[in-house]
């Protein structure tokens, strides 16, 4: 007999999730969903939909993703043994090093500006898709050119990040009009991200070598940096093994990216997983990985499954605090990264330090799936230093499920979460039964909380069941999904 959970879980669960016999997309963004599956339905496959998905978000999501940020993905051929990853993050600059001599390193500005990989990811994309670059970022471009309703989520991180861009900005920018964040709703049109996602489709490989490269060089270097243009050899894409763990059931993106922490924390909880021992297990994995790891992130992400059973997941990011490095090049209305910064480490001696064209540790990861029954299962998160921990919330939910149905992938979206927060604490939302709310605390030195579904997590999960595609998108945030 299966236990349905209490309250309002099961009607929130229904109304994230999408299931067809075709396919399905899921985003951050809804207007992206909705093109990406525009996308699919004119011919294209999950390559396509999540590509044109993601560049829609670029634009519609500019603090928290773009052409000067970095990206990571999983991909599964329904006939494939295992997951492929893709890493397309930016290598260290060439004289990063030397300048961590005399200056620091910094979470933000122009020292924090690193080599962005999200172009040779989004071109990687594109090559597996049907349909072509240009077909995919043509919606991304007409949003810029012709305007959208700014989302709320944007206008709370601009206020958030209004004193970093302040201090790099202090001419302004199209992002803080009359010196203010842009209001919810308001319509939006940012050209310049039209004229670079335009020269990302004319200059293909060369795009970082072309003139926006050129002012994103130019921009750095006139507030102090030290990237160049030849750093740009550093941007790269490459199809590698996803990396396994879990008895060969589970996958996760390899080191840089936060993947194999995630799987060791799912090797050391018990077979009962409760919210108790996931942070026992999650605690232990982030410090044994803390001398290599780092870098809490701005981020989003999108999904697909299309009807020959190809999934993708993508999660691309311009790295915290939101706005990046608060560097942003005025002509292009691009923000600049602060991968770099964040997830360097300025010790010398330190396994993760910028030598030139080094990739930076990046919480961003996926995770992947196979259940017992056939069932091929792909996720993420954004979500920075708590990526790994609501990862692992979400798969503690489903892992030891003999029968795996749509309901209990939603549910473990939608189920409440706990959150590590800087001080060492953690906030805990309300909806844990009291068994395991007492259970948690007691193994925590303090705990804040916040109400049902409170927490920022943006949890996409994409399934192939065979005769049936499945996505669901966490209702913390403004992601849908959408059936084909």
């Amino acid at each position: 007999m299966t236990t349905r959970p209490a309250g309002p879980r099961p009607i929130m669960a229904e109304q994230c999730t999408a299931l067809s016999p075709t396919a399905v997309v899921a985003a951050a963004a809804p207007v992206a969903a909705r093109l990406g599956a525009a996308a699919m339905a004119n011919g294209g496959n999950a390559y396509d939909a999540v590509l044109t998905a993601a560049l829609a978000e670029t634009v519609l999501l500019p603090p928290k993703c773009g052409l000067a940020g970095d990206l990571i993905a999983l991909a599964w051929r329904q006939d494939d043994p295992s997951p492929e990853a893709l890493l397309a993050i930016g290598g260290a600059p060439d004289a990063l090093a030397d300048a961590l001599r005399d200056r620091s390193l910094g979470d933000t500005g122009p020292l924090s500006v690193g080599v962005p990989g999200a172009p040779a990811g989004y071109q990687a994309l594109a090559e597996r898709g049907r349909r072509g670059l240009a077909a995919a970022a043509a919606p991304a471009i007409e949003l810029a050119d012709e305007g959208f309703c700014w989302s709320r989520i944007c206008t709370v991180l601009a206020e958030e990040s209004a004193e970093l861009v302040r201090t790099h900005q202090p001419s302004g920018t199209v992002y803080y009009p009359d010196g203010g964040p842009i209001a919810p709703g308001a319509v939006t049109r940012l050209p310049g991200l039209g004229r670079a996602l335009q020269r990302l489709v004319d200059d293909g490989a060369d795009f970082l070598h072309g003139p926006v490269g050129q002012a994103i060089v130019s921009r750095v270097q006139a507030s102090g940096g030290i990237l160049t243009s030849s750093d740009f050899r550093h941007s790269r894409a490459e199809w590698i093994d996803a990396h396994g763990g879990a008895e060969g059931e589970w996958w996760a993106t390899p080191a840089p990216t936060h993947g194999p922490s995630l799987l060791d924390a799912m090797a050391r909880w018990g077979s009962r997983a409760d919210p108790a021992e996931v942070f026992v297990a999650v605690r232990e994995a982030a410090r044994r990985r803390l001398a290599e790891l780092a870098d809490p992130s701005g981020t989003s992400m999108v999904g697909a499954v299309d009807d020959d059973g190809t999934m993708v997941v993508v999660v691309h990011s311009n790295s915290y605090p939101r706005f990046g490095s608060g560097l942003i090049v005025d002509e292009f209305d691009l923000i600049l990264a602060n991968r770099a910064g964040r997830g360097f480490s300025a010790d010398p001696a330190h396994p993760n330090y910028p030598a030139p064209g080094r990739r930076p540790a990046t919480t961003l990861h996926a995770w992947g799936w196979r259940h017992r029954s056939g069932t091929r299962v792909l996720g993420a998160t954004p979500g920075g230093a708590n990526q790994m921990p609501w990862n692992a919330q979400t798969i503690a939910r489903v892992a030891h499920r003999h029968q795996l149905e749509p309901t209990y992938l939603a549910d473990a979206v939608v189920a409440p979460r706990w959150q590590l927060e800087p001080t060492g604490t953690i906030t805990i939302e309300d909806g844990f039964t009291d068994h395991e709310l007492a259970s948690l605390i007691a193994r925590v030195p303090e705990a804040s909380h916040c109400e049902r579904w409170g927490l920022r997590s943006a949890m996409q999960i994409v399934a192939d069941f065979g005769d049936r595609r499945f996505a669901v998108a966490d209702p913390r945030t403004v992601g849908a999904v959408v059936p084909i």
